[in-house]
């Protein structure tokens, strides 16, 4: 906002602040700060090293990345078994399900990947838009995947096709191909299969070429504190004690003494520490005072259950799956903490892998099949899976007004199987029963 006064323009902005309490945003105080562009996602190298270095970033890309692939999908209409097989085969051939899981890894750590379908026949044609009518059997060769730190270019021509899943986003992508030497190659959008890390804001979007942020970038803050209080803790094993070393003069010789005295005081110091051990012996004037005061461990292994706890929140993985640990407390079990997990997971696939799975799964059908069924949809299996008696039991509860209300001549048989069939399809189950 401006201020007139006195024909002068003056700028001012909102904000409480008060210097002489310590309070706002001049305050000194440790526990005041603000938040700055972290600037991580546009640091490339520096993610990889992360992810090469720590265990804990590894394990915070990959865990979720893996978990939206590992049950996988099922197609909902029925299809014949031998589809089905050849389908799993061609999959597995080309090794579909790791090449979306490494796009996916990429993204959530560079903040953006893709994976462009590699079509025989098509190899010229890459910057035109992929016509399915043109398909030929045994045409799809698999996935190529390349990561946002590979140098992927986004056009600034965007989709204007209001019906195109992709409307608002690039048009083309520019990448560069390794293939006897350095190769630009401009692709199509509908060729490529567009993963992000986390969402942005419209303008931070644009700000970013129409990628996401690193997963990184909000949680980096919890793992430096969490790796910091683990190494200091480490440390502390070496120094059990804390030895003080009282030295009457000590204060006047760094007060006024000369630098060549603080020096060779420095060196004095650096040499007592050096050749001190359990079992030798310490010189000291006849002012001075050594003393060794035993360290405490009290209450370190709650601060540091603590910075786990933190770290588990920021990276939105609980601390059993995360670190590999059980649940600590009494009557602890973890399942709420896992059941909401899993539920971000299902929210994850249909957000990342429901729309590259769509735009794939047509291509493979031509490939394997030599068309494209009308009632192509896909179903994620369950991520977070239950024992042989719980699913009896949940079984049992889904057909037992079914059931009843068949046998008291509610529903006819037709009615009945069909409901029975809606039902179970989420649990994979009345799949066979034949009306």
């Amino acid at each position: 906002m401006n201020y007139e006064l006195n024909s002068r323009r003056l700028s001012g902005a909102d904000g409480y602040s008060n210097s002489a309490a310590f309070l706002g945003d001049e305050s000194p105080l440790l526990s005041s700060g603000t938040f700055v562009r972290s600037g991580l996602t546009s640091d490339p190298e520096l993610l990889t090293a992360m992810y090469r270095e720590s265990w804990l970033t590894k394990r915070i890309i990959d865990t979720p990345s893996e978990d939206m692939t590992r049950a996988w999908y099922r197609l909902s209409a029925a299809r014949e078994p031998e589809e089905i097989h050849a389908l799993r085969r061609l999959e597995a051939r080309h090794s579909v399900k790791q090449e979306l899981t490494n796009a996916l890894r990429w993204a959530r750590l560079y903040g953006g990947s893709l994976a462009l379908m590699v079509i025989r026949g098509e190899e010229d044609r890459l910057d035109r838009p992929l016509e399915q009518d043109l398909l030929l059997p045994d045409c799809f060769q698999g996935l190529l995947v390349l990561d946002r730190a590979q140098g992927i270019e986004p056009s600034a021509e965007l989709v204007a096709d209001l019906d195109d899943p992709d409307f608002g986003l690039p048009e083309y992508y520019t990448v560069n191909l390794e293939t006897e030497g350095y190769r630009t190659v401009r692709l199509h959008h509908s060729r490529v299969l567009r993963f992000v890390g986390r969402e942005l804001p419209r303008g931070e979007t644009i700000r970013e070429n129409f990628w996401g942020a690193s997963e990184m970038e909000h949680i980096r803050d919890e793992l430096l504190k969490r790796s910091a209080a683990s190494a200091n803790i480490a440390q502390l094993i070496f120094q059990a004690n804390i030895t003080t070393l009282k030295m009457s003069d000590f204060g006047e010789l760094l007060g006024t003494g000369t630098e060549e005295q603080r020096r060779n005081l420095e060196q004095a110091m650096g040499l007592e520490n050096r050749f001190r051990t359990s079992f030798g012996i310490q010189l000291l004037s006849k002012d001075d005072c050594l003393e060794n005061h035993a360290y405490s461990f009290a209450g370190l292994s709650e601060i540091y259950e603590q910075f786990m706890m933190d770290m588990a929140g920021a990276a939105e993985i609980p601390a059993t799956r995360l670190f590999g640990r059980s649940p600590q407390g009494m009557n602890a079990t973890g399942e709420s903490d896992l059941k909401n997990y899993y539920d971000m997971i299902a929210s994850l696939q249909e957000r990342l892998l429901r729309p590259a799975l769509e735009k794939l799964l047509p291509v493979m059908a031509v490939s394997c099949w030599g068309y494209v069924p009308e009632n192509l949809e896909i179903v994620f299996e369950p991520v977070m899976t239950s024992s042989p008696a719980e699913r009896a039991e949940l079984v049992q509860k889904l057909s037992a007004d079914v059931i009843e209300g068949f046998k008291c001549g509610l529903f006819t048989r037709e009615e009945a199987i069909a409901e029975l069939k809606a039902r179970g399809e989420e649990m994979g189950t009345y799949k066979t029963i034949q009306n």
